[in-house]
């Protein structure tokens, strides 16, 4: 199943319409997704098709934490399960072959769709049963289309009258990735003017970034993983179609307002350490800081500080028991393609991301902890090749 040279993005779009037209509503299925805006946004558009065939909203589903991307705990609850259709979307899991060659042999129907990097020996090492698919697959570095975008393409082949465009807005802002959307933004400003309204004196810029804070804080900020708080809250948004339902701070989304105010108390005190401790490095535009926090909001504080340095690029990185975990954003006055910047580093052979990936203008990566003075080490050296 795993068709490498795909010819355009309608092509991936087929393909996953050809997967999702075989299931029955007789099949048992989990949703596995992850958990920050531009992953439940597409498990949001996902669900959304799988009814037209389940005759509902599949009650199996998983969110994970970045720092659950090897799904350690998960795989155990997915076998229990035992689904006849296993479905991710936007995890950067197709490196754990011993995984998905498990998948492969227990479950009849699996599907991916993944945005992350796609490493050559994947063409080997995904198994054939598996329907994997990648924006990635097209060969231009310049696409990457994130899960958002695939959720929404998809259920623009079977909703063609409902699409729901300003949830795939909160995705791909989430994923830093809404301004390549020229028809999507068009869309956005002829039917929802006001969310793309400059807001001032806020800590987001208008309300469709508002929604986006708040999807997140229920990934960001969360006791139980397993926790579903912003996938419940943005399905009763569309069960509206109404997105001021998710900062409302009514029915389900009072539960998220709460995870909010919670967030907002973490995010003030390490946005301020932040300031005070930054390391300024003198001979690039460059800031690094250390956090320690338990809650994964560093592309949240990452993005906070380049607002006070438009002329830094700044990287955040904290340990999560035995990794690194880095966000790297730049400001507004300055462009540098920090996703290359990432993957400059891979050259050498010694060196190995658990997870790299992203855009231009906002990148992420995940790295064993021991390796964190050789990271700093050539990170500033691909920062001098790139400056």
């Amino acid at each position: 199943m795993v068709h490498w040279n795909v010819v355009d993005w309608e092509e991936i779009i087929d393909r996953a319409e050809a997967f999702f037209r075989k299931i029955k509503p007789e099949d048992k299925v989990v949703l596995v997704y992850h958990g920050d805006a531009d992953g439940v946004t597409s498990a949001l558009f996902i669900s959304l098709v799988l009814k037209k065939f389940l005759g509902r909203i599949p009650e199996h589903r998983i969110w994970i934490s970045t720092k659950a991307y090897k799904l350690k705990e998960e795989r155990q609850i997915i076998d229990n399960i035992n689904p006849d259709v296993l479905i991710t979307t936007d995890l950067d899991i197709a490196k754990e072959d011993k995984l998905l060659r498990g998948w492969a042999d227990k479950y009849e129907k699996v599907f991916m769709y993944d945005h992350h990097y796609i490493r050559p020996e994947y063409k080997e090492t995904i198994p054939r049963s598996i329907e994997y698919l990648n924006a990635r697959m097209l060969g231009d570095k310049n696409i990457w289309h994130p899960a958002a975008f695939f959720g929404y393409s998809l259920h623009q082949r079977f909703f063609k009258d409902d699409n729901y465009p300003w949830v795939a807005g909160i995705g791909l802002r989430g994923d830093h990735a809404l301004d390549e959307y020229e028809t999507l933004l068009e869309i956005l400003g002829e039917n929802y003017p006001e969310l793309l309204k400059p807001i001032e004196g806020k800590d987001y810029k208008n309300l469709l970034e508002k929604a986006v804070y708040f999807i997140n804080a229920g990934f960001f900020f969360s006791p139980d993983l397993h926790e579903e708080t912003s996938y419940r809250v943005l399905l009763k948004a569309v069960e509206k179609n109404d997105y001021s339902f998710i900062y409302s701070g009514q029915e389900e989304a009072a539960e998220l307002h709460d995870k909010r105010v919670e967030l907002e108390t973490s995010i003030e005190r390490i946005y301020n350490e932040a300031k005070e401790k930054a390391e300024i490095i003198q001979d690039f535009p460059l800031i690094i800081y250390y956090i320690n926090t338990t809650h994964y909001i560093l592309g949240v504080i990452a993005s906070m500080l380049v607002k006070d340095f438009p002329n830094k690029v700044v990287l955040i990185l904290n340990r999560f028991d035995s990794e690194i975990s880095g966000e790297i954003r730049q400001g507004e006055n300055i462009d540098y393609n920090l996703v290359e910047m990432l993957f400059a580093l891979k050259s050498d052979k010694n060196f190995e991301y658990q997870s790299v990936g992203g855009h231009p203008r906002a990148a992420g990566c995940l790295f064993n902890a021991d390796q964190y003075e050789e990271f700093k080490s050539k990170f500033l050296e691909a920062f001098s090749e790139h400056n």
